[in-house]
């Protein structure tokens, strides 16, 4: 059993995390309700222009954004969103299973957050090129250099396919890691919603001049998913712990007193005792 010096130092502690996780909490949530106000349509707009691009390409004829039936690209090109600093629960941990699941040592990795950064170096991944200055404040800017530079590499036979492994929001306390093909453009088996749709002058030039434009919303989306996921995710995280640092230091307060009370009563005994004796004397 610990004494009360020992108890005193540990309610301390358990009291001064508590402040820390409080603040990180209230960090978080005012993080979160920054990155939430751009997320706004993007989740229907990214899932719309993901749709409509599965679309034209079946309008096409054998495009190099098509993907070929029953033939899988030589190398892959990953783009892992996760996070540069932890305690977000297992937001890092839920990307880094589906890495483990899809991703080769033969595959090309570009890890976003120094969390899958390390994971990859220390794993031997076959890092292509990594981004640590994402964060609520990405723009579409940064986006968009990005994207163009995928393409222009895609074109160059760099790669053979873009994949990226992401964090989708569902809603403040649930997140769903996934996995979603940018290129080359999957061929639907039926799409009826789009076939009131007009594509001028033709599929193929519509998909030549606006591909630049899918990639770059496909990335823009979902980064910002994952921003919002992650501190969705950091918020819960941190909520749970002061909460059970509140819970801790309430034991350890009764515990404190208690053998407080103890030592107090034991004094006053000894102190009755020995008055006691003196009067028999």
């Amino acid at each position: 059993m610990a004494n009360l010096s020992e108890l005193k130092n540990e309610l301390r502690s358990t009291k001064d995390i508590g402040k820390i996780t409080g603040a990180m909490e209230l960090v978080a949530t005012a993080k979160l309700k920054k990155i939430s106000k751009r997320l706004g349509n993007i989740q229907s707009y990214l899932n719309d222009v993901y749709e409509i691009f599965n679309y034209i390409i079946t309008h096409t004829n054998d495009s190099k954004y098509m993907k070929k039936k029953g033939k899988e690209p030589d190398n892959i090109l990953w783009i892992v969103i996760g996070s540069n600093l932890g305690l977000c629960g297992g937001y890092n941990s839920n990307i880094i299973k589906l890495v483990k699941k899809h991703v080769s040592k033969n595959d090309l990795i570009i890890p976003i957050g120094t969390k899958v950064l390390n994971f990859a170096k220390f794993n031997n991944y076959n890092i292509y090129k990594s981004l640590t200055n994402i964060d609520v404040d990405f723009s579409n800017e940064q986006s968009r250099e990005l994207s163009i530079w995928l393409l222009e590499n895609y074109l160059k036979n760099e790669f053979g396919a873009i994949r990226i492994i992401y964090t989708k929001f569902i809603n403040n306390v649930t997140f769903d890691a996934t996995v979603l093909n940018m290129l080359p453009i999957e061929v639907p088996k039926d799409d009826k919603d789009h076939d009131d749709l007009t594509l001028e002058p033709n599929a193929e030039i519509v998909l030549q001049t606006s591909v630049s434009m899918y990639l770059n919303t496909i990335l823009f989306g979902t980064i910002i998913e994952s921003q919002v996921s992650e501190q969705a995710s950091r918020r819960m995280a941190m909520e749970s712990a002061t909460k059970n640092g509140k819970e801790i230091a309430e034991k350890l307060g009764i515990l404190y007193n208690r053998k407080r009370q103890e030592g107090i009563t034991q004094e006053i005994s000894e102190i009755v005792g020995g008055a006691n004796a003196q009067s028999s004397d």
